[in-house]
C-alpha cells in the first residue's frame, strides 16, 4: 500500500498518542537546552578530579557580564551593549553579530517611534528604511520588551522595558524561543505527512542537530521566524486535506490563512510556500471535480464531475470556494497590511500609497542590488556548503582555558550539518522515483515544496548567502528522513528502529 493510501486513513484518533507526546517533549527539551546553554563543553577527557563534567565554557572567560542572564548561557554572547573585554576594547561592538546590526535597531525603533513620535509628522527620529517586511523584527522586539520587564521586575532595574531589554539576550531569546518550536513542529509535520512514527522522529531529530537551524536559533536575525511559519503552514495544510468533516475542514483552512499572513509578513519567502500549498489545493479541486476520459482513439477529453463538493460531509463547491478565497487571499492581504502598524503609528506612512510605494523600493531594492560580499555564494554552492557564512570571530582577549591553559577564542559560522546535508542531496534526487513508480504523496509534497523554496533564488541577481537555503532545508531534512525509513522498513525489527 503506498503512503498515499495509508494516509487517508488518518483520523484525529489514531494520528497522535501519548508516545508521540513524549517523543516531542524530549526533542523540545534537547533543542531547548543546547540553544540556551550552549557552549556546553563535556570535560570527560579531562584529568579526574579537575572539573565537572561539563562547563559552560562562556562563564569561565574574562568576558563574563557579571549579574547579566548570560552568565547563564551562552545565548548572550557576545555580550551586551558597551561592555568591554579583557582588553578593554568593545568585542564587537554592542555585541551586535553580522546583520544584528540591522535588525534588533529595527525591532528598538518600532517600539520607540510607536511611544514617542507623533503620527502626523513623518520626520521622526526611529524612521527607518529596511527592504524586509517588519513583522519578525515585532517578534524580536517583543524578546527585548520581555527581558526588559524580567529586569524591572526580578533584577529591580529601573527604565523603560524595551531599553532595559535593548542587548544581546533580549534580541535573541524570541529567534531561540522559535528555533526551539521548529523541532515539535517538524514532528508534527512529518507525522501528518506519512503516518509512520520512526520518519517524524527522524526528520525531528536531523532539524535538531543541524548546524544552520542551531545558529540561526541563536541570533537576532529574522529568518528563523517565516521557517517556522512555513512548518506551520504545511502542517495546517495537511490537516486541512485530511479533515473528513465540516468544523476541521474549514477551520484548518481559515487558520491556514493566518499563518501563512503572518509569515509573509515576516519575509516573503513564505510566498513562495503559500504557492506550492495553492497549487496542491487546486490540483486537488481539480481531480476531484473532472472526469478523464479516454476515447476508442486515445483521444482525451474532460466532463464536470457533478458530485457536488469537495469530498467533505457538508462541505459544497460554493461554501468551499468562498471560505477558501477570504482564507488564503483576504486574510493573509490583511494581516501583511496590519504589521505595518508601526510605521503609521510614528507617521512615516501618511497613507496607504506610502506603502505601495515602500513595497516598490524594497522589491527593486532586492531586484537592483550589485553590493557584493566576501561570503557571498551561488544557489548552485549552498547545498554542497561550498562558502559557509562567518558571522563572528574574536582569537585575542578571551584569556586561557581554566584547566588546559590554551588560548581561548571564539567563532560564529553559518554552516549546515554535512552529514545531514550531504546525505541528502541523493535523497532528494530519489523523490521523483518514489513520486512515479509508488505514487507517494509524501515524496511528491517534499519535492514540491523544495522546488518552491530552492529554486526561485536562482532568479535573483543580487548577492546571496548560504543561509537563504534555509527554507530548502526543510524539505531536505524530510527528503532524508524519507529515505531512510523507506530503507529501513525493509530490514526486520528491531534493525530499522536502530538503524533511523
Amino acid at each position: 500500500m503506498s503512503d498515499a493510501a495509508e494516509g487517508r486513513r488518518i483520523t484525529d484518533r489514531n494520528y497522535f498518542d501519548r508516545w508521540d507526546l513524549v517523543a516531542i517533549i524530549a526533542l523540545a527539551v534537547v533543542a531547548f537546552v543546547l540553544r540556551f546553554f550552549s557552549p556546553i563543553m563535556p570535560n570527560v577527557f579531562l584529568p579526574n578530579g579537575n572539573a565537572t563534567i561539563v562547563t559552560n565554557c562562556v562563564t569561565s572567560t574574562p568576558i563574563d557580564a557579571q549579574g547579566d542572564l548570560g552568565t547563564l548561557c551562552g545565548l548572550a554572547y557576545p555580550f551586551n551593549k558597551g561592555y568591554k573585554d579583557a582588553n578593554g576594547q568593545l568585542s564587537p561592538p554592542n555585541g551586535q553579530v553580522f546583520d544584528e546590526i540591522y535588525f534588533p535597531v529595527d525591532a528598538y525603533n518600532d517600539i520607540k517611534g510607536v511611544e514617542q513620535c507623533h503620527p502626523k509628522t513623518s520626520f521622526c527620529k526611529y524612521n527607518y528604511i529596511d527592504p524586509e517586511p517588519p513583522l519578525a523584527k515585532e517578534f524580536i522586539a517583543a524578546g527585548m520588551w520581555g527581558y526588559g520587564w524580567f529586569r524591572a521586575t526580578f533584577q529591580g532595574a529601573h527604565g523603560d522595558y524595551i531599553d532595559l531589554g535593548y542587548n544581546t539576550f533580549g534580541w535573541r531569546i524570541a529567534g531561540c524561543i522559535f528555533g526551539t518550536l521548529c523541532i515539535p513542529m517538524m514532528y508534527l509535520l512529518a507525522r501528518r505527512l506519512w503516518p509512520n512514527r520512526l520518519f517524524a522522529i527522524a526528520a525531528a531529530t536531523l532539524v535538531c542537530f543541524d548546524g544552520m537551524f542551531f545558529v540561526q536559533s541563536r541570533i537576532g536575525m529574522i529568518d528563523i521566524f517565516p521557517i517556522f511559519f512555513i512548518l506551520c503552514a504545511y502542517f495546517l495544510f495537511l490537516v486541512h486535506i485530511q479533515a473528513r468533516s465540516f468544523n476541521t475542514s474549514m477551520m484548518s483552512l481559515v487558520a491556514l490563512g493566518v499563518i501563512l499572513g503572518i509569515g509573509i509578513a515576516s519575509k516573503w519567502i513564505v510566498l513562495a510556500a503559500a504557492l506550492s500549498i495553492v497549487i496542491w489545493l487546486v490540483a486537488r479541486v481539480v481531480l476531484r471535480s473532472l472526469n478523464f476520459d479516454f476515447g476508442p482513439r486515445g483521444w482525451p477529453f474532460l466532463s464536470w464531475r457533478h458530485d457536488g463538493g469537495p469530498g467533505i460531509a457538508g462541505v459544497f463547491w460554493p461554501t468551499y470556494l468562498s471560505v477558501a478565497l477570504i482564507s488564503l487571499v483576504i486574510i493573509p492581504i490583511g494581516i501583511y497590511l496590519l504589521s505595518w502598524f508601526p510605521f503609521f503609528a510614528r507617521g512615516q506612512f501618511q497613507s496607504f500609497h506610502d506603502l505601495v510605494a515602500y513595497t516598490q523600493w524594497s522589491f527593486d531594492y532586492h531586484h537592483t542590488l550589485t553590493a557584493t560580499h566576501p561570503y557571498g555564494s551561488k544557489p548552485w554552492s549552498w547545498p554542497f556548503l561550498m562558502r559557509p557564512v562567518l558571522y563572528y570571530a574574536q582569537y585575542d582577549g578571551l584569556g586561557a582555558d581554566a584547566f588546559t591553559g590554551q588560548q581561548l577564542w571564539a567563532r560564529i559560522t553559518n554552516m549546515g550539518n554535512p552529514w545531514i546535508w550531504w546525505t541528502s542531496l541523493p535523497a532528494v534526487a530519489a523523490l521523483p522515483y518514489f513520486v512515479i513508480r509508488q505514487r507517494s504523496f509524501t515524496a511528491a509534497v517534499i519535492l514540491l515544496g523544495f522546488i518552491s523554496q530552492y529554486f526561485p533564488w536562482f532568479l535573483i541577481s543580487r548577492v546571496l548567502f548560504m543561509y537563504h537555503m534555509f527554507g530548502g532545508l526543510i524539505f531536505m531534512v524530510l527528503a532524508l528522513a524519507f529515505v531512510l525509513v523507506q530503507l529501513a522498513e525493509k530490514l526486520p525489527k528491531p534493525s530499522r528502529e536502530l538503524v533511523v
